[in-house]
């Protein structure tokens, strides 16, 4: 995905707003939920004739609703902002990268993991122990659900890949068999 300067300059100024607030975290889960509300009511928010004053109210009523509060005065006004602007449509990326500079901004690391099945707690644990250790960042584990590699996972942070996963060896041993045929 092909990320907006505009979405950029938008997620520049929360992070910056949350750090100087402490609350880096808590604007990215407020981040999360304004976009999902913003894919499940697209039609609304893309309205042209719906009032920004509308959207908002919207949002914040949603806040209200599964929160049993709202979000703190600035970060309402980013909200205000983005609508005013209308600057909607680029939610869902300012979600994203915002997700990914808080992530570094905090000097944690990314760690991707694909498995056949859910992971344990303590197979977390171990696999966030492991990440620790080998760059010395705090990890932030995304997991991903891919039955095709049978059993294991693949483990992807700071520019390396892990696969102990059946099909990866199983890829593996293909090779090396097309390789001894042609040679």
């Amino acid at each position: 995905m092909r990320y907006s300067v505009i979405a950029g300059k938008y997620v520049k100024a929360l992070l910056i707003v949350g750090q100087k607030l402490n609350k880096i975290e808590k604007y990215g889960e407020f981040l999360s939920f304004v976009k999902d509300i913003y894919e499940n009511f697209a039609t609304f928010f893309n309205n042209p004739i719906v009032k920004s004053e509308q959207k908002v109210l919207v949002i914040k009523q949603a806040f209200e609703e599964v929160f049993k509060e709202t979000p703190d005065e600035p970060f309402f006004n980013f909200i205000n902002i983005v609508f005013e602007n209308k600057r909607e449509k680029f939610i869902p990326q300012m979600q994203t990268l915002y997700k990914y500079a808080a992530i570094d901004i905090e000097n944690k690391i990314l760690v991707n993991v694909k498995t056949a099945v859910k992971l344990s707690d303590q197979e977390i644990k171990v696999i966030n122990d492991f990440v620790e250790k080998y760059v010395g960042k705090t990890p932030v584990i995304e997991e991903t659900i891919d039955e095709s590699l049978i059993a294991g996972a693949v483990i992807e942070f700071a520019g390396k890949m892990i696969d102990v996963s059946i099909k990866g060896r199983m890829d593996k041993i293909a090779k090396e068999v097309f390789f001894l045929r042609k040679g």
